[in-house]
């Protein structure tokens, strides 16, 4: 277990607890991170942070707060998601929000079962490892969760990919031949995407591909059904959402997801 120096402050009637910032929660993540704990309100509020995040962190996670110019991303997010100004760094804040019929009962809480398991500490740990070990996600600020008695509510900060597309309007061939070996990169570090889709597979001004949104994803050791799922949930967004790029690119997308495989 690693050792944690923890200090006690309180500014402002805020108190807070900070960890070693070599130190990283639940999955032991190493780097310039910090995780706090603010009581404020009568409420408990947790952050986690990268040293990229200037002061004041909490309002980062504020789309109101004037300096982060947030701008409303035009899909995606369930309306919950915001391009944000960090200093001379753009990010995007994110809000987390139920869907479907659970939305009628609870818009943005969740059932709190500890840190390691909340929505945003969560992706931020299994984001943290990824692009620590080189695969293309954005690298991640920073984790917010406002803690109740027995639910809580969760924003997440991670890096903006400038000029990005989304894979449903790209028909380029190298393109989706380089979208099957990234996705199969995510599944040799045993990632799980809760949700591919031709959405949350970008693509930059370079022509490289990168993976976002990896909310309830997680990493174990994938069998080869799962994998199959998860590329079949992908195939299924093509034909939903672009039913037209599958005859000329689905089979490169598979050529490229085939290439990385075959070299294990």
């Amino acid at each position: 277990m690693p050792s944690t120096n923890t200090s006690q402050s309180a500014v402002g009637g805020v108190s807070s607890t900070t960890t070693n910032p070599s130190v990283v929660g639940a999955l032991g993540v190493p780097g310039n991170i910090s995780t706090v704990a603010l009581e404020q309100g009568g409420q408990i509020i947790h952050l986690r942070l990268d040293s990229l995040v200037p002061e004041p962190a909490l309002q980062r996670f504020d789309p109101s707060y004037q300096p982060s110019q947030a701008q409303v991303v035009a899909s995606g997010g369930r309306a919950a998601a915001w391009f944000v100004q960090l200093a001379s760094r753009e990010a995007v804040l994110r809000h987390f929000k139920r869907g479907g019929w659970m939305a009628r009962l609870a818009r943005d809480r969740y059932l709190w079962l500890g840190l390691a398991r909340t929505r945003s500490f969560a992706e931020f740990d299994l984001l943290r490892l990824m692009w620590q070990a080189g695969l293309p996600v954005p690298r991640p600020l920073g984790a917010a969760v406002w803690r109740g008695r027995l639910t809580y509510r969760a924003a997440l900060l991670t890096e903006r990919i400038p000029q990005a597309r989304p894979l449903a309007l790209c028909g380029e061939p190298k393109v989706w031949l380089e979208a099957g070996r990234v996705v199969a990169q995510m599944h040799q570090f045993d990632v799980w995407h809760a949700d591919l889709n031709v959405f949350n597979l970008l693509i930059d001004a370079q022509d490289k591909v990168w993976i976002i949104d990896l909310d309830r994803g997680r990493r174990k050791a994938l069998t080869a059904t799962q994998r199959a799922e998860n590329l079949s949930r992908l195939l299924r967004s093509v034909r939903k959402v672009a039913p037209e790029l599958e005859a000329p690119c689905w089979h490169l997308f598979k050529q490229g997801y085939q290439e990385v495989l075959s070299q294990r």
